[in-house]
């Protein structure tokens, strides 16, 4: 399942390669592991709060309605710095995988969040009472919920390693090694992660 993005007129002006809020909140109340639609909204605010996403006129709340936002790589400025394009006549960039796993054989899971161009690995940071059991906190009191400890560039994938329940992303100078507790989300990410980046260079990703 994906969130696509698009060219979207809104007040008079034209809003390139975003979706809107509540897009994201259906997809991740389908592939995610939420309780409600709310719990869902406080991970995209996070997202907001560590620049994953951006509202497209740069507004700090996030909303579960026809509002527009776009991932951070797709804004304008920056998107004229990538060193590769997107196929011609592929020019939506989606959100594309929501999981969780567990990284370097920590014992606390994490969220891979994957678009078209990179793979995001957060660690969640649950607060008591939790988000869904109250309303949200004020700025001042609330801590950073998800924090963004890798974010690895699809273009700079040189391999994958699957090992039983394990996937090791080689990289030219290191490694990201992520375990799954099932096959299936496992062999998702290796698909989706082989035909994005063969999309980018045109001939296989090495799998083994």
């Amino acid at each position: 399942a994906v969130v696509s993005t698009q060219s979207t007129g809104q007040m008079f002006r034209t809003y390139e390669k975003c979706f809107l809020g509540s897009d994201l909140v259906d997809l991740l109340m389908r592939e995610g592991d939420f309780n409600s639609r709310a719990e869902a909204v406080e991970w995209c605010q996070q997202m907001l709060v560590v620049d994953v996403l951006h509202h497209v006129r740069l507004e700090e709340q996030f909303l579960d309605d026809a509002t527009l936002y776009r991932f951070s790589q797709d804004e304008p400025e920056y998107s004229s710095t990538l060193e590769y394009s997107r196929p011609s006549d592929n020019p939506n960039t989606e959100l594309n995988l929501y999981q969780l796993c567990f990284y370097e054989k920590r014992e606390s899971p994490v969220s891979l969040v994957v678009s078209n161009v990179r793979l995001f690995v957060t660690k969640e940071y649950h607060q008591w009472p939790l988000p869904r059991l109250q309303p949200p906190l004020p700025p001042h009191l609330r801590g950073q919920h998800f924090q963004v400890l890798h974010e690895v560039e699809i273009s700079d994938i040189t391999m994958l390693i699957v090992t039983g329940y394990t996937l090791t992303i080689s990289l030219e100078s290191k490694c990201h090694e992520l375990l799954f507790e099932t096959l299936a989300p496992l062999t998702q990410l290796v698909e989706l992660l082989s035909r994005l980046w063969e999309e980018i260079f045109g001939f296989p990703l090495k799998v083994c």
